[in-house]
């Protein structure tokens, strides 16, 4: 072989090798698109999910809404849950649950009744006693009402309770909505919190009811007129206030 032909053999290597130097070079310059891609999509999609759920959770919550009562009362004689002067010569008693329809009907269109004719005339006390016994939405409105008692604004949450009723333990007398009820009839929201996470005031509302239980009360509303006559349900007014009138007259002829 001779010389002239090595070199140009020698020379074709180089150049081969020159350009698959340069080949290399330039894939090594590429953006690697088919890995960061698909990589980047992933990534951005995460991050819309990631967003999604933040504002989700730190969303405030919706507002309560609730049900004004139709014949709010100003209860200047009210006294804890009490309602009337402490001498007034007939005490009615009214064995209730917040949850009880009937009991919702007695305190939407006989109390306002007994209000305008006995209470503010000073001839009648009402006191109200609790018998929750409809499940555990009975027992926390009945502890939420004593703790608006303890503000004296006792017979204005009575009021919000009756006209927001909506069954059985379904979520009408939840926390949120107890505390905006609170909040309605001018509650401290911290006192109010406070005082419904009380245990002391949870057995309060235990140890009455079962007070009434040893009473032989049994249903509600039960009405108790100075501790000797007793009525179930709702009355007709004019059977309850002949009722009333009879004590009346006999406590004017013992006086």
């Amino acid at each position: 072989m001779t010389r002239s032909r090595r070199a140009t053999r020698e020379e074709r290597r180089r150049q081969e090798l020159d350009e698959r130097r340069a080949r290399r070079r330039g894939r090594r310059g590429e953006p690697q698109r088919s890995r960061l891609l698909p990589l980047s999509l992933g990534a951005l999609a995460l991050g819309v999910v990631a967003v999604a759920v933040f504002i989700v959770v730190t969303a405030p919550p919706a507002a309560v809404e609730l049900r004004e009562p139709t014949a709010p009362s100003a209860y200047t004689l009210a006294d804890g849950q009490a309602l009337g002067r402490a001498d007034a010569p007939v005490t009615i008693e009214i064995y209730s649950d917040f949850q009880c329809p009937a009991c919702g009907t007695l305190a939407r269109t006989i109390k306002p009744l007994l209000m305008r004719d006995y209470v503010d005339t000073g001839e009648v006390r009402l006191v109200y006693r609790d018998f929750a016994f409809l499940g555990p939405e009975s027992v926390d409105a009945a502890v939420a009402a004593r703790c608006a008692a303890s503000e004296n604004r006792f017979w204005q949450f009575h009021d919000y309770l009756f006209a927001n009723q909506q069954g059985e333990n379904r979520g009408a007398f939840s926390r949120p909505r107890l505390e905006a009820m609170g909040e309605a009839v001018g509650l401290d929201a911290d006192t109010q919190r406070a005082c419904i996470a009380d245990p002391a005031v949870r057995q309060e509302v235990t140890d009455e009811r079962a007070a009434a239980a040893e009473l032989q009360i049994n249903s509600t509303p039960t009405l108790v007129i100075d501790d000797e006559q007793r009525i179930q349900g709702v009355p007709d007014y004019a059977s309850l206030q002949a009722a009333i009138e009879a004590r009346l007259a006999q406590s004017r002829a013992e006086r």
